[in-house]
């Protein structure tokens, strides 16, 4: 299975929506401007998962299986730390 998640990757070719690169690009920006570094972080997050999605629905159900679970995971540990973070900006 890894020997094949790894040839995906390699030649995986994701075509990216210009219009949501460049929203993401403007979000981004204008978080960074403003020193909302969390909300940035999140909205990175949810784009390049939703990315990463389009790649494997087109494969084995199996990767998608693996990347749902992987990133839902990656996804609540983050919203979690951010949450029960000590540190104030």
């Amino acid at each position: 299975m890894m020997d094949n998640a790894i040839v995906i990757i390699k030649t995986a070719s994701i075509t990216l929506p210009a219009l949501e690169l460049t929203v993401l690009l403007g979000v981004l920006t204008f978080c960074m401007v403003l020193r909302l570094t969390r909300i940035g972080l999140i909205t990175a997050y949810l784009f390049i998962y939703r990315w990463g999605w389009i790649l494997f629905t087109e494969k084995d159900e199996q990767f998608l299986t693996t990347y749902l679970i992987f990133g839902t995971t990656v996804g609540i540990i983050t919203v979690a730390g951010i949450i029960f973070s000590r540190h104030a900006e």
